[in-house]
């Protein structure tokens, strides 16, 4: 039984994308940890490049917790913090799996209550399409539009998706749960990479899914709001090299073959 004055929610897709973003570009301060008075839920977006998400995301939290968010411009004045001053909330993520320390040294990871394993999935399809296969969307499009990237191949004239992060761990995840939902990934490789924020190297681990039916099927099926906003202006790019969209994610698979995904 909760507490009368306990925060509580349900599992289900919208908590498990916010999962997804506090993973991305998400923190968590507790109240008397490292002297903060109070406890924080931050996120971080950059205002000028996406407007939309900044929009989306708040009102993703308000939907969340009924509580509008504080806006705070980083000095830089590209980035916005959208922050959440509640001790119950950020205890109640805390217990759904959300570090409040460094995220790099603790190599965070999608929690238990998300992502399923395949063996799970066998043993468990009834409740793996009931309720954790829309986990697992709503944390995959959390975590792609943080810490993925859609991009056009101007060689090949493709779109591909990445997500890159320094928790080696987290990246295995996000290539796991595509794989739970069929959606095929290439190797996860690692190189150096500059914190904007503290100017320190870091070494940061990504994942493809270049295949254009499994991207195609990525973006049909998880819905990244990157995909959604910008969607015209991979059309513009496309346009300028001969192809379009539709060209992009044309597959050589016909329908038939869709039983190897």
């Amino acid at each position: 039984m909760n507490s009368p004055n306990e925060f509580f929610l349900e599992e289900n897709e919208k908590l498990a994308e916010l999962i997804g973003i506090l993973l991305g570009d998400g923190h968590l301060h507790k109240k008397g940890e490292n002297s903060y008075l109070g406890s924080i839920l931050s996120i971080s977006i950059n205002r000028v490049k996406e407007p939309e998400y900044v929009e989306y995301v708040r009102q993703l939290l308000i939907d969340l917790f009924n509580e509008k968010p504080k806006i705070h411009p980083q000095i830089d004045n590209k980035y916005i913090d959208l922050k959440i001053y509640n001790d119950q909330i950020i205890h109640f993520m805390i217990i759904k799996g959300i570090l409040t320390r460094d995220k790099v040294k603790n190599q965070i990871s999608v929690p238990n209550w998300i992502k399923k394993y395949e063996l799970w999935i066998a043993n468990n399809l009834y409740n793996w399409e009931l309720k954790y296969r829309s986990l697992v969307i709503g944390c995959l499009r959390g975590l792609v539009d943080t810490d993925g990237s859609i991009y056009v191949d101007h060689f090949n004239k493709i779109i591909g998706i990445g997500f890159k992060n320094a928790s080696f761990v987290l990246v295995q995840d996000f290539k796991d749960m595509c794989k739970a939902l069929k959606i095929r990934t290439g190797k996860i490789t690692e190189s150096l990479y500059i914190s904007k924020s503290s100017n320190k190297k870091f070494v940061a681990y990504q994942v493809l899914i270049t295949a254009k039916r499994h991207v195609k099927k990525f973006l049909e099926l998880i819905k990244p709001k990157k995909w959604e906003f910008k969607k015209k202006e991979f059309e513009k790019v496309l346009n300028s090299l001969g192809s379009s969209i539709e060209q992009a994610l044309e597959s050589k698979y016909k329908r038939k073959d869709c039983f190897l995904l």
